[in-house]
């Protein structure tokens, strides 16, 4: 009988992540899965308890929660340096869910059939080398706009999933340019926008297509730009089209595929790796192709 590892975070999402692994726990013992249940208790729990895995021990992972929960799973893996070693299924009850935005598994009775079944991809990560600390990211690495509309989104966890879009329209409607020396594929230049975003994902936050042109099996990053000369209601523009993916027809946003990229405001600054904010002036990003065996 195969062994299922079940990673549960409780406060993910609307904190439902703990009623549907019951759920899909009786589907699992249908389907002659033995299921283990961890549930963490603090941030970087799950990190540290998935780093610690025997890679023998189970057959596949299932992730309830969403990017954040995933993250840490991931970098757990490779800590330990299995990240090849089990299959990653995901359960999405978190709030932003942008792998599964991409897989469109969002609805989780379908996520649980495939967390039981043996249909694999491989799918990138983007490494991120911070100044003191390197981390792996499953969707995003965002600065500027991308960055401190966040801060202010978890400023505003109380009003659930639709705290996104209230952080995004406060965070627009202030308007500040930010100004970096950047590297993109070698290649050095001064960078003033609003804000910009290495994608290794299509989706990102709740449900914004912000690489539509990307996919976490591309072996790539899709860099987005937007620019320094946009006023308010181009920016706001951004925003409406960006549900759609159409944002990236815009005349001041460019979207180009990258090996690597870095970004370098020459002080200490705010970074948004798959909706956690991390603190350091230098952020290097590179892909690192088809890291994991994602269950679809």
């Amino acid at each position: 009988m195969k062994k299922i590892c079940c990673i549960v975070n409780p406060v993910s999402g609307l904190k439902k992540s703990l009623k549907v692994y019951y759920e899909a726990k009786n589907h699992f013992e249908k389907s002659n899965f033995n299921t283990s249940l961890f549930v963490s208790e603090y941030p970087n729990h799950i990190k540290d308890y998935v780093s610690k895995i025997d890679k023998n021990s189970f057959d596949r992972l299932i992730v309830f929660g969403g990017d954040g929960t995933i993250n840490e799973v991931v970098n757990g893996l490779q800590d330990s340096n299995n990240l090849h070693s089990f299959k990653l299924g995901i359960v999405p009850t978190g709030s932003g869910n942008s792998v599964a935005h991409d897989t469109g598994l969002l609805d989780v009775k379908d996520a649980i059939n495939k967390c039981a079944g043996e249909n694999t991809i491989k799918m990138d990560v983007n490494q991120v080398d911070f100044d003191s600390f390197s981390q792996l990211s499953v969707s995003v690495l965002g600065w500027g706009m991308f960055s401190f509309g966040n801060i202010r989104a978890e400023k505003l966890r109380f009003l659930g999933p639709i705290r996104y879009d209230v952080a995004s329209i406060i965070t627009l409607l202030e308007k500040k340019i930010h100004k970096a020396e950047i590297q993109v594929d070698g290649e050095q230049k001064m960078l003033e926008c609003a804000f910009i975003v290495g994608c290794n994902s299509k989706h990102t936050g709740k449900g914004m297509i912000v690489a539509p042109n990307g996919g976490f099996s591309d072996k790539k990053i899709d860099l987005i730009t937007v620019g320094k000369n946009v006023n308010r209601f181009q920016v706001f523009e951004v925003f409406q089209k960006v549900y759609k993916g159409t944002h990236i027809n815009l005349p001041f946003v460019e979207n180009i595929k990258v090996d690597s990229f870095s970004i370098d405001p020459g002080e200490m600054s705010f970074y948004n790796i798959d909706g956690d904010i991390v603190e350091s002036q230098k952020a290097f990003v590179r892909v690192v192709p088809e890291a994991i065996n994602l269950l679809i």
